[in-house]
């Protein structure tokens, strides 16, 4: 799917495509929740519709179109996070692993069944082993005629450089309000608010998907609220841990790093200051009255620490407490 704020990222697929110049490595890199994955689909589908459109767009008609539509299309792969097959946790971590990869080039060395494109989308590509990337590197340098390659991430940087240099990068940014807006708006009930859907928004870091799963979420935001106020509220904070642990461990930390965020904000610029929880600006301005800087940077040292190493396994429930004990300690 191309949403709104993707037209420009697509007219630069469909002058490459135009040329013939289309590389067999793309990296798509952007925010979560900016549609990313949804664009490789219809990249994919693009070069693999026998009846493309004049702005190479997929027909959606043809028989390679139902059979992508189907998700059986024999010259398309698709490869994501899973946990390991022994994991039982309820919470387990995800990675592609050595064996994911060499299958899926095995798969790519082989003739294309409908004689064009065979293509393969890897989603958030930061999650491949070591071993996994560097199996993945023989591909990428010597790919084969007619292979596309397109892997997704939000977090370039814990890729291999030499994945990332053999790949050609295609950057996503975070659009316009009013295009967020109008985009959230055309997709919610109409007793949504403006309010809420600009909240969203703010939570979502201008991310229109994230903000659409984000007014879905809203009993993880009342507990992640409620734990941020509790010192403030009279309550004790170590009550919420069990509770947040239910919650993805990386939608509760990018959460706490807004509260924190917030803080360092209000220390910064004053009492009036843009923040993110607006709601509970009062509650901010009360923390910041007895908070110590130094302090506030060692919880957001913390934060952004548990967030490089959330793939790996951890007792949340004691991650929680740690960390709501280090915020109510600022």
């Amino acid at each position: 799917m191309i949403y709104p704020w993707h037209k420009t990222q697509w007219q630069h697929i469909n002058q490459l495509l135009e040329a013939d110049r289309l590389p067999h490595g793309m990296l798509l890199v952007g925010n979560q929740g900016l549609g990313k994955f949804d664009f490789a689909i219809a990249m994919a589908n693009a070069v693999l519709c026998q009846q493309p459109l004049s702005d190479h767009q997929a027909c959606g008609r043809c028989k390679a179109c139902q059979l992508l539509a189907a998700e059986t299309h024999p010259d398309f792969h698709h490869l994501a996070p899973k946990a390991a097959a022994t994991s039982k946790s309820k919470n387990p971590v995800l990675s592609i692993r050595i064996d994911d990869i060499r299958a899926l080039c095995e798969k790519l060395n082989q003739t294309s069944l409908y004689g064009g494109y065979r293509v393969a989308i890897i989603e958030q590509a930061e999650y491949m082993t070591i071993s996994a990337a560097n199996s993945l590197l023989k591909t990428l340098e010597e790919p084969g005629q007619n292979v596309l390659l397109i892997l997704t991430t939000s977090r370039p940087h814990r890729l291999p450089v030499t994945i990332r240099s053999r790949c050609q990068l295609l950057r996503f940014s975070v659009p316009e309000e009013s295009t967020a807006l109008d985009w959230l708006n055309s997709r919610q009930p109409s007793q949504t608010t403006d309010q809420q859907l600009r909240q969203a928004l703010k939570y979502a870091g201008g991310a229109p998907l994230s903000a659409l799963t984000q007014l879905d979420q809203a009993e993880h935001q009342e507990i992640l609220s409620e734990a941020m106020t509790a010192s403030i509220s009279g309550k004790n904070s170590l009550e919420y841990a069990a509770k947040l642990a239910k919650f993805a461990k990386i939608n509760t930390l990018e959460g706490m790093i807004s509260w924190a965020s917030d803080l360092s904000r209000i220390f910064a610029c004053g009492p009036d200051t843009s923040i993110i929880n607006e709601q509970y600006r009062s509650k901010l301005q009360a923390l910041a009255n007895k908070a110590n800087k130094q302090r506030l940077y060692r919880f957001h040292e913390q934060l952004n620490f548990n967030l490089q190493h959330s793939s790996i396994a951890v007792n949340e429930q004691l991650l929680w407490e740690n960390l709501l004990l280090s915020w109510d300690n600022i």
